[in-house]
């Protein structure tokens, strides 16, 4: 049934697509992140969704009329000469350079679906229809995660669609962090009650599948998201009392073997699973001085012939942590965004993946600063939670090139775009305090 109706249903979106291009980039980030396939069983499950609607938008966004044109950006010239960095440590790679390239492949989509996104994506229509997408999709998914582990009473340990961009628990709790704020944006948008309703059981249920993630990067996560908002909240008392109920609630539905495994936090010396991120790490770093420019290529520590060649020199940084007595019986991934795009890229590339972040960062704190658009600032202080939940939950997963973070890099251009396109057209600039900021005329 689910598969008829999937069949039945696309050619209406494709549809959309070709007469709104906005619409497909939508699409795009929701078949990436809800992953469609994995929701049919029968012969729906072999079509390319992902593939249609991406061809469908740069169709739609060629023979678009009208077209607004895109700004040039601090943030868009160092995303593309990051892509471009890759392509060269693709083609120095010490890895298999079959699998480097096909791992380069998924990123240029990335990195087209980030541009399409700054080209299609103009209006505040156009970001609501983006971000309602992003949360139909990993948010829905982490809502009914959450859902069987309340109903289960903390029996259902919460995974990934197999397959899927987020097969992982560990990349799902990330992305249900990331996702959190967004959905919180739209609650405080909505003027509908049984909307309001939904959202805010979204929420709670989404922060319960973090914690039957059973994923300690997800918790810290959870944790550095309560904690900025409680420092950015001028309503310290009402976000001090959701956060003690959500926890006393949590509490009684969390196992023992649930407390154990984030016990281990606190022993993270002496716990296997930290230990071989430790070794993951020091591949990555004994690979980046061994390449300091344009390090391995992508994913090649986790190449056994490259692993096993820094194996014996992992002991020259046990004075960090000491692995001496930990033995791994196969290749590690990264397990951290940092590690990995150093170890990927070389220092010079992780510079600029770090470039990319503290830049986004700054840049939503400019919308902040230089709008009076209550829109507009809502939207940049909670894109801006999401990259720091990226930013610290990412500490422990190897997703640097992730199609969520990148649709919030764009989100982060659109608004500074929006604000520079209405301060030219009906603008005026207001230096007090030596800030400029965008008053409307109307």
């Amino acid at each position: 049934m689910r598969d008829i109706l999937l069949v039945l249903v696309f050619p209406f979106l494709l549809y959309f697509i070709f007469k709104r291009p906005y619409i497909g980039v939508s699409l795009w980030i929701w078949s990436a992140m809800f992953f469609p396939n994995g929701w049919v069983w029968g012969f729906a499950s072999s079509f390319r969704y992902n593939l249609l609607i991406a061809l469908a938008t740069i169709l739609s966004y060629v023979f678009q009329q009208n077209k607004i044109k895109a700004e040039g950006s601090a943030l868009t010239t160092l995303i593309l000469f990051f892509f471009i960095w890759t392509t060269i440590s693709s083609a120095l790679t010490i890895s298999n350079p079959d699998l480097v390239w096909h791992e380069w492949s998924i990123f240029f989509k990335i990195i087209i679906f980030y541009i399409l996104c700054i080209l299609t994506i103009k209006t505040k229509h156009h970001i609501n229809v983006f971000i309602w997408a992003i949360t139909l999709s990993a948010a829905y998914f982490g809502a009914a995660e959450g859902l069987k582990y309340i109903v289960t009473g903390g029996g259902h340990t919460v995974a990934g669609i197999p397959g899927s961009r987020l097969s992982d628990r560990n990349e799902l709790a990330l992305a249900v962090n990331m996702t959190l704020p967004l959905i919180i944006f739209l609650l405080s948008q909505t003027k509908y009650k049984w909307l309001k309703i939904a959202l805010i059981g979204a929420v709670a249920l989404n922060i319960v599948a973090i914690v039957g993630s059973f994923s300690r990067g997800g918790l810290l996560g959870l944790v550095v998201i309560g904690g900025y908002f409680f420092l950015q909240s001028k309503r310290k008392l009402l976000v001090s009392t959701f956060l003690i109920v959500s926890i006393a609630i949590g509490s009684a539905f969390v196992s023992d073997e649930w407390t154990n495994r984030m016990d281990t936090i606190n022993t993270m010396e002496q716990d296997h699973s930290f230990l071989g991120r430790v070794v993951a790490w020091k591949q990555a770093v004994l690979m980046a001085v061994d390449h300091p420019v344009f390090g391995g290529g992508f994913k090649a520590g986790q190449n056994p012939g490259v692993w096993y060649l820094y194996e014996a020199d992992f002991s020259r940084l046990n004075f960090i942590i000491d692995t001496g007595d930990y033995r791994v019986d196969r290749p590690k991934a990264a397990h951290s965004i940092y590690f990995q795009v150093l170890g990927d890229q070389g220092f010079v590339g992780l510079f600029v993946f770090l470039a990319i972040l503290l830049i986004s960062y700054r840049k939503l704190s400019w919308v902040i600063k230089n709008t009076t658009d209550e829109w507009l600032i809502g939207l940049a202080r909670m894109v801006k939670v999401s990259i720091v939940a990226y930013a610290a939950g990412g500490a422990a997963l190897s997703l640097p090139y992730f199609d969520l973070s990148f649709a919030l890099f764009a989100i982060t251009h659109i608004l500074c775009e929006i604000i520079h396109r209405e301060k030219n057209k009906h603008g005026q600039i207001d230096t007090s305090n030596n800030s400029i900021r965008y008053t409307s005329n109307a």
